[in-house]
């Protein structure tokens, strides 16, 4: 198995000549990094072999927008992209299993409705609102958001825009291998941000929205939303180099 730096240099050989042969390489190099995060999700109703499967094409896919220009190792953008990619497809299946159609439908057509009062009312509806709106009964309002947590990732592994994730904008250059401790320290690390803060993050990195999407959520410009995002990723860094 090859160490984080030989797996780097693989990486950005494919990077500066991005034949077939040198992709093969880089996937040979960091497909035993796909098996050791996909061993660390079974047990969850998924073969493993799928899970491997599912790895090595995000791996693939890092490798085909990696750029070495930008200073990150390979290894810690490739390991948190890996654990995003199959912890959703373990999300998705289990939803497909665990959320009716007629539920899903009702959770199409309340986010629908929520987004529509945001644009006009530039705030968040009250259940009642929503109720109101959709022709429904509040406790049904309150019975689909109760569906729609539950079917959220608890995660900060989704990639904006840029196909970065919170982890891999926050790690170190070592950090490959050692992202999955890392996230206890930013666990802690965000235990400092205020609400609005991490209201952000959550809109950036756990439902995967662009800057400007952000921004119109927020009632901000996409300039502010840029420096703040900048700002916390900042704090938060240091938080987790601090511990």
């Amino acid at each position: 198995m090859m160490n984080a730096n030989e797996i780097h240099e693989m990486a950005c050989r494919y990077a500066l000549a991005p034949t077939d042969e040198n992709l093969n390489a880089a996937l040979e190099s960091v497909l035993p990094l796909c098996h050791l995060i996909a061993r660390r999700f079974t047990g969850r109703g998924v073969d493993y072999e799928d899970l491997c499967q599912v790895a090595a094409m995000a791996a693939v896919d890092a490798l085909r927008g990696f750029d070495p220009a930008r200073g990150l190792k390979f290894t810690t953008f490739v390991t948190p992209t890996i654990t995003g990619k199959v912890r959703n497809y373990l999300r998705d299946k289990a939803e497909l299993v665990r959320t009716p159609r007629g539920l899903k439908e009702q959770m199409a057509q309340l986010h629908a409705a929520r987004e529509k009062f945001i644009d006009e009312h530039r705030r968040e509806p009250s259940a009642g609102e929503l109720a109101q709106r959709l022709n429904w009964e509040t406790g049904q309002v309150l019975e689909v958001l109760q569906a729609i947590d539950r079917s959220k990732t608890a995660s900060l592994s989704s990639t904006d825009e840029e196909g970065m994730t919170l982890e891999s904008r926050l790690s170190t250059e070592e950090g490959g291998y050692a992202a999955f401790e890392q996230r206890e320290d930013l666990k802690n690390a965000m235990r400092k941000l205020g609400a609005e803060e991490k209201k952000l993050l959550a809109l950036r990195f756990v439902q995967g929205m662009s800057q400007r999407e952000a921004a119109r959520m927020l009632g901000m410009s996409q300039m502010q939303v840029s420096r703040a995002e900048k700002r916390i990723l900042l704090l938060l860094k240091k938080e987790m180099e601090a511990s």
